[in-house]
């Protein structure tokens, strides 16, 4: 794992004018202002230091964004951008700019690589986003994959924060206060007793988020592909959470090793930093690594009959100490499509 950090400090000429007497006017101030930094981290390979895949002519796209849309996005919600190649690292610094109410920010780009080896931006802000602000991200059609390729063309996104409170989550790990500590973007639930080939893994209920429309909920994926579960705040400091998980997905068996590989991420927030690592996805769980499910609520939503499940797996985080409050997020995705959801569910999350 390699840790690349880009610092872009710039100092400002500092203005200092001095006047005599006479003509009225008094010194100023010493002025000093400095871009945002940007940090980035490169978990794999998904980002590449040097242009080698010369044979490669096909133009860098954004195959999926997290949000979507330009609409509401809750302020703690991380943005997650999905290519279709490699990432040449030295290409994002100036090509790479999010500002808040108009003025730029920094943050963090933590970039890990999916099954497909392309890279999945995860950004996520040096200070939270404030409640109500404007978002704007801009990428310049100067972004370079590991060919040399530009950008399609420039991508901007524009959104609005928004509040998310629902009680804490202190003690709602294994779901069965309900929604405390809870929040839903797309279609997502907490679902009790037994869905099929899926029952809880402890107690009498589960979370539940797809990549479809109304599967688990009466609300739908935004733009028709990507759902969040926001889990928050978490009122102490946190190095590694455990938690247990099943990945279902209609696309099994027919589109493993293709471009459609629905992922999950997951992104811890803290006052102090986050923290983003990929979860899973349909390639790499491959062929074999599924079963047949059967029963499950609306699935498959599309294809032939085939529904392949996981079975319930544990899977530890371990990071940096992140400060209170805390906030985990779980984002699914369809990528390169809008069919054949997936579906994760998560049980008996406990962090230290």
């Amino acid at each position: 794992m390699k840790n690349i950090k880009l610092f872009l400090p710039i100092l400002l000429l500092s203005l200092f004018i001095s006047c005599n007497k006479d003509d009225g006017s008094s010194n100023e101030d010493e002025e000093e202002s400095q871009n945002p930094e940007l940090i980035i981290i490169n978990n794999g390979n998904g980002g590449v230091n040097s242009i080698n895949d010369t044979g490669d002519t096909e133009p860098l796209l954004i195959v999926q964004a997290v949000p979507s849309t330009s609409s509401d996005y809750p302020a703690k919600m991380p943005i997650i951008l999905f290519f279709n190649d490699k990432v040449f690292i030295d290409s994002i610094e100036d090509n790479f700019k999010i500002t808040e109410d108009g003025e730029e920010i920094g943050g963090t780009i933590s970039i890990n690589e999916g099954a497909n080896g392309f890279a999945i931006f995860t950004f996520s802000p040096k200070n939270p986003f404030q409640i109500n602000a404007e978002i704007v991200l801009e990428i310049t059609g100067n972004l370079q994959d590991d060919g040399g390729n530009f950008l399609s063309s420039d991508f901007n996104l524009i959104y609005t924060t928004v509040t998310a409170n629902n009680g804490d989550f202190n003690s709602n790990g294994g779901f069965e206060n309900g929604n405390e500590g809870v929040l839903f973007i797309g279609d997502g639930a907490i679902l009790s007793g037994n869905q099929g080939c899926v029952d809880p893994y402890v107690g009498s209920s589960f979370a539940a988020i797809t990549s479809g429309t109304q599967l688990v909920s009466n609300g739908s994926a935004i733009g028709g592909a990507s759902s969040n579960m926001l889990l928050g705040p978490i009122n102490s400091d946190i190095s590694s959470i455990t938690f247990h998980y099943d990945f279902l997905s209609a696309e099994f068996q027919e589109f493993v090793d293709s471009e459609f590989d629905d992922s999950v991420i997951v992104t811890l927030v803290g006052s102090n930093g986050s923290h983003s690592e990929f979860l899973t996805s349909v390639n790499t769980i491959g062929i074999d690594g599924n079963t047949q499910c059967n029963g499950f609520p609306n699935m498959p939503d599309d294809g032939d009959s085939y529904v392949g499940t996981t079975g319930w797996i544990e899977k530890t985080m371990n990071f940096s100490s992140l400060e209170e409050p805390v906030f985990i997020i779980f984002t699914i995705t369809d990528v390169a499509d809008t069919a054949y959801s997936s579906i994760v569910t998560i049980d008996h999350l406990l962090f230290e």
